[in-house]
Parts: structure tokens; C-alpha cells; sequence
């Protein structure tokens, strides 16, 4: 669990929970796109990106044909970027781009949807790329509290959540285990 001030108020997926989700949308994804032919999956910066090659492998597995896999960094397009806290890098992290996504269905894959704002962004710099036939979005999570008109066609886990909480998608490599807790954000000292 990340070093912030919030305490862990109970787990919504552990490990086995997050596969069975998963699966759940990778079989919601090859019913509404019955072809690899045209796909293309892009995980969102940063947890979001582990979860597409998941998704991507089953989706290679549903489809018997290996389904491009790559990352987006949209911390540059979020309208919010010069308000949020500094990083230490301006460096964008696109890490990978498998292939053109002009006229391709592309599968934006995110951990956690709250306000839609990443969302937006990713849109923005999925479409500075080329122009895709198609976005769909798949999130492991869906926590409500939308700013903007932006649902997902695919998501693992609906839950409400109030003001004072977030959902922390923890997952391997980038945390040491594979689970989503709802936790609650203590007021800063």
C-alpha cells in the first residue's frame, strides 16, 4: 500500500477476485468485437498498463491470434496538468506502441474510472496518433463521482464510494500483490 495518509476500510477483489474479473471482460470485449483483426489495447499510465497485458493475453488466448498490447502516458493532455502536483520527469512514458491505431478499435484499459478526466486525456492523445474506428474503455473499477460524460463499455467492479474515499488498485510489478482495497483518506496534518 502506497506511504500516504489513508487507511485500508476493506478488500474489493484479491488476487483470484481480479482474474475472474478479467476474464469476465475479455469475454464482454471478443462478444462485442468478434475479430482480433482490427484491435488494438493501450493500457493507461501506470496501473493501467499491467492490466491491459493481462487482458491482452487472454484476448490472444480467446482469439488464437496475438492482439497488439501497448501504453499510453496522458499526463500531458489532462486539463488539470498544470494544477496537479509536479512529477520529477516531463518526460512523456509512452512505453510502447504496437501499431498504428488509424481505423483500428482501440481498448483503452485503466485501473480505476472516477472523475473521467484521465479518460479524456488519453482519448486526446490516442486521436493526436491517428483515428481510430473505434475507443472503448475497460476499467477494472468503476467508482462513480463522474465529472464528465464518460462511462465505461467495460468495467470488473461498479462500487459507490463517498468523497473521503479512493479506490487503490495494488498489482504486480509495480506493487508487491495483486488486489483492490476502498480506503479512506485521512485529512492531511
Amino acid at each position: 500500500m502506497e506511504k500516504d495518509n489513508c487507511k485500508r476500510i476493506r478488500e474489493l477483489l484479491s488476487a483470484q477476485a481480479m482474474e475472474w474479473a478479467l476474464d469476465e471482460m475479455a469475454a464482454k470485449i471478443a462478444k462485442i468485437h468478434p475479430s482480433a483483426n482490427d484491435l488494438v489495447v493501450l493500457g493507461m499510465a501506470s496501473r493501467g498498463i499491467p492490466l491491459a497485458k493481462k487482458l491482452c493475453t487472454r484476448l490472444s488466448d480467446k482469439f488464437g491470434k496475438n492482439v497488439p498490447c501497448g501504453s499510453i502516458d496522458a499526463s500531458f493532455y489532462r486539463d488539470d496538468f498544470h494544477y496537479r502536483k509536479k512529477v520529477g520527469s516531463t518526460e512523456m512514458r509512452i512505453t510502447e506502441m504496437p501499431a498504428s491505431v488509424e481505423g483500428k478499435v482501440v481498448i483503452l484499459v485503466d485501473d480505476v474510472l472516477y472523475t473521467g478526466r484521465s479518460v479524456r486525456a488519453a482519448m486526446q492523445a490516442v486521436l493526436d496518433l491517428g483515428r481510430p474506428s473505434y475507443i472503448r474503455l475497460c476499467v477494472l473499477v468503476d467508482r462513480g463521482h463522474r465529472e464528465l460524460p464518460i462511462q465505461p463499455d467495460c468495467a470488473g467492479l461498479s462500487v459507490e464510494t463517498a468523497q473521503n474515499q479512493e479506490v487503490r488498485v495494488m498489482i504486480e510489478p509495480i506493487d508487491n500483490e495483486n488486489s483492490v482495497y476502498l480506503v479512506e483518506v485521512e485529512d492531511q496534518p
